[in-house]
This record gives C-alpha cells, structure tokens and sequence, in this order.
C-alpha cells in the first residue's frame, strides 16, 4: 500500500458523516427522570459534541440517594469499524466501562451489549445491555437491561430525557 492510499484510508476513516450528525442533534441541556432499581431520581445532563464533530460528551449531576453525583459519558461511531462506541466514569467508580453498539430501528436505538464490572454487587464481567432511543427531537430514552437473554433479565436502569 502506498503512502497516498493509507493517507486516503486514513481520511476517509477520520471526517465525521451522517451518524456523527444524527448525535449532534441531541446536543443540549435536559432535565432527566431515572429509576434504578425501583428508585426514582433526578438530575440535570449537558450534551455536546467535541473533537471537530466526532465525540458526543454528557455531562451528567444529580442528587444520588443524598450524595452528590457526577458522571461522563463519551459517545462516538467509528467509521473503520462501523460501529458505535460508549464510555462511562463517575465519581462513585474509580473505574470506567466501555462498550460496542449498533444503531436499529433505522437509527432510532442504538444498542450497546458486552460486559461490564459491577463493584457494588462485586460481580467482574457482567452481562448487560445498554440502549438509547431516540423518542423525538426533544426526548431521549436510555435504559439498562443485566443478563439480557436469560432467564435472569432485569431491568436495572430507565432514564427519561426532557429537553430544557
């Protein structure tokens, strides 16, 4: 391969295009209703995009069960690879959790299944499902299913975003 064609690869693979631009469309602040297992919450998540149009970032606060709570999520579609990416940390973790999804529904879900560390149930290399939903322009749908498939499927986590 020459140098001209793995710089051609290389551009090609770098310049955002249309998934890029359907994340950017849920770029704003939101008011967001969560349940986690069986706990209703609330908190407030600032969505923008960085790195020239390439990396969806949330910025997420809420009152957890009394405690302050502060988290960031990184989204993103790798055009090499054709699929979504997912990245997750906040201040009740020292850890960080990523996963690979695939948009469905004609864009509408884009869904996110691997494993993931579970430090409060102690469990390493948990069985999860992660989806997000586009409802219309002003509301965002994001819940977690464990043990997706099984006889052990739960849902542990739904969130409503409401555009502010």
């Amino acid at each position: 391969m020459t140098e001209q064609e793995m710089m051609a690869n290389w551009m090609r693979n770098a310049t955002p295009g249309e998934p890029h631009a359907n994340l950017a469309k849920w770029c704003g602040e939101y008011e967001v209703h969560m349940i986690e297992r069986g706990q209703p919450m609330k908190g407030d998540v600032k969505i923008e995009m960085m790195l020239d149009g390439r990396v969806q970032v949330q910025h997420f606060t809420m009152d957890f069960q009394g405690m302050p709570f502060t988290g960031f999520g990184m989204m993103g579609y790798d055009n090499f690879t054709q699929r979504y990416w997912f990245t997750w940390n906040d201040n009740m973790s020292t850890g960080i959790y990523s996963m690979w999804g695939e948009a469905r529904d004609g864009g509408k879900s884009i869904v996110f299944e691997g494993l993931m560390d579970s430090p409060g149930k102690n469990i390493r290399q948990l069985p999860v499902r992660h989806t997000w939903h586009v409802v219309n322009e002003h509301e965002l749908r994001y819940e977690v299913l464990e043990y997706p498939g099984t006889p052990q499927e739960a849902k542990t986590m739904d969130m409503t975003y409401k555009r502010k």
